[in-house]
């Protein structure tokens, strides 16, 4: 009964065969890492031929070839996994080592700081107070970044216009610019660009890609920025242009990341933050090399 069963199965295989007006087949199996078959690299011929030596190890080396091309794809996969794991338990750990620090840190940094101002208050140099005074508000300002970049505020959004936001952003930041004698400019294509979300925290990206701007290009440097419609209709594109050396390619996918910077005195949170309020807004940013620079895109939905 068996025997009958695979004779009737091994007909099947044949007339298959038949109807596909298939003379001569040669094939080689394609494995997945995990051993499990892929499929098969074949040649067919509509008429009977006896393919040669050497056809049939082109076949074999077209075999392994593509299960080395699966593998790596497999790894590749697995790579990217894990990276994202990794960073997710980088924020989880640095969430509660913030928590617990943010307390610890701030009760005795405001008493530090109401004894130095009575310590220096009948001096008439306050040179020494201020710099003591301004170390401390650095360090109040690092604690609330931690807490920011992993126990964000909930958004308290409403509709607001961007072109509003990126003036007072500039306005904000012109200080420093003068002082670099870097130029900014802002240009918009309408007076009214509309987007749903918390304006403080909008502000405090664009003001974080501003800022990396300045350092990016230096003394004398230019930063163009323009706000528009995406050719789309459904967003608001802020895109934030320098004409600074640009970003390695090699550190492109780290860009966001918690405590990667490229900087000296960087902690590595200020993009980390920018994107978190990102997500939050069901908005995005992109990173662009450009002949002579880099191009920041800051995209929000449109608030129709």
């Amino acid at each position: 009964m068996i025997n009958d069963t695979k004779k009737d199965e091994r007909a099947k295989v044949f007339d298959s065969i038949y109807a596909a007006n298939v003379g001569s087949y040669l094939g080689m199996p394609v494995y997945l890492p995990n051993g499990k078959l892929f499929g098969t690299v074949c040649a067919v011929d509509p008429k009977p031929y006896a393919f040669t030596k050497e056809e049939m190890e082109t076949i074999e080396r077209l075999s392994s070839v593509i299960s080395v091309i699966l593998e790596n794809a497999f790894t590749s996969s697995y790579n990217e996994v894990d990276d994202k794991l990794i960073r997710l338990e980088k924020l989880a750990m640095l969430g509660q080592l913030s928590a617990g620090l943010a307390h610890e840190l701030r009760n005795p940094m405001q008493s530090v700081r109401g004894f130095v101002q009575l310590l220096f208050e009948d001096q008439k140099d306050n040179h020494f107070r201020d710099i003591v005074l301004n170390e401390l508000d650095r360090m109040n300002q690092l604690v609330s970044d931690f807490l920011l970049a992993t126990q964000p505020t909930a958004p308290k959004k409403a509709s607001c216009n961007v072109t509003d936001i990126v003036s007072e952003t500039v306005e904000l930041i012109s200080n420093e610019a003068i002082l670099h004698n870097i130029e900014i400019s802002f240009s918009y294509e309408l007076e009214e660009l509309t987007v749903y979300g918390d304006r403080a925290q909008l502000k405090q990206v664009i003001l974080n890609i501003i800022k990396n701007g300045i350092e990016a290009v230096g003394q004398n440097g230019r930063i163009q920025i323009d706000a528009r419609v995406s050719l789309s209709k459904e967003e608001v594109v802020i895109e934030v242009r320098d004409n600074g050396s640009g970003i390695p390619l090699s550190i492109m996918g780290r860009i966001g990341e918690p405590f990667f910077s490229t900087k000296d005195t960087g902690t590595g949170l200020g993009l980390s933050i920018a994107q978190r309020i990102m997500q939050e807004h069901n908005g995005r940013i992109m990173f662009e090399n450009q002949d002579g620079g880099t191009k920041v895109s800051i995209l929000l939905p449109l608030n129709r």
